[in-house]
């Protein structure tokens, strides 16, 4: 499960490549807490676009980037939303509280893996073309990031399946509901949903996640 010698190359790469905002802070993810991690029976990887940038928010003395911050507390509705889905995942989804306890949330986020396809910071709205060539250009190396962290289910918040079949090299099909894309990826589930920072409702997110992984889990 050790990533570091995968991160090491991704940012040498970045800068190699001379990619758009390579030149930004690298923001370096993967398994939050790795014993909570492998005691869970759902080992979730959640996949995003990249770091949003908030310099009044930041966490510049960190190292560690999210395995540092999360460890630490929930910070902002973003891992707010990913706290939230990964309890309902680790408890067979139970129904949705307005009020979780914080406890309970902490430690459903720092239970999962989470990493960024561009792993230098950006902005509050990502740029489509950019994403895909930091995809492109390091897909091997985020493929065996991803190897090493061996999940047992992915959730990549990209909504559109375009990004998973760039990232993954996968078909991915719909339901006619049309709320989540699904497919596999070396043995792997994988599910395409909502960024966690969506302004659809939260209880909508969270049970339509859920509807998600009961229908995948009935897929051989």
């Amino acid at each position: 499960m050790e990533t570091s010698s995968v991160l090491t190359e991704l940012e040498a790469l970045y800068k190699t490549k001379a990619l758009a905002d390579s030149s930004n802070r690298f923001i370096r993810d993967g398994i939050i807490n790795p014993s909570l991690f492998g005691a869970q029976k759902h080992k979730v990887l959640f996949i995003a676009k990249e770091h949003n940038y908030l310099e009044a928010q930041d966490y510049t003395d960190y190292k560690n980037g999210y395995i540092d911050w999360w460890n630490l507390h929930v910070h902002l509705q973003f891992s707010h939303r990913i706290s939230e889905w990964a309890y309902g995942i680790q408890n067979n989804f139970p129904i949705f509280s307005e009020n979780l306890d914080y406890a309970l949330k902490h430690e459903a986020l720092k239970s999962i893996a989470f990493i960024n396809v561009k792993k230098v910071s950006g902005n509050a709205s990502a740029n489509a073309q950019v994403i895909f060539e930091y995809m492109e250009a390091s897909r091997e190396l985020l493929q065996r990031q991803i190897t090493e962290i061996a999940p047992t289910h992915i959730v990549t918040c990209f909504r559109y399946d375009a990004y998973p079949k760039c990232l993954l090299g996968i078909e991915m099909f719909r339901t006619e509901e049309n709320t989540f894309g699904y497919g596999q990826w070396n043995g792997i589930k994988v599910v395409n949903f909502y960024h966690p920072s969506s302004r659809k409702n939260k209880r909508f997110l969270y049970e339509q996640l859920g509807e998600a992984f009961k229908y995948i889990a009935a897929i051989n």
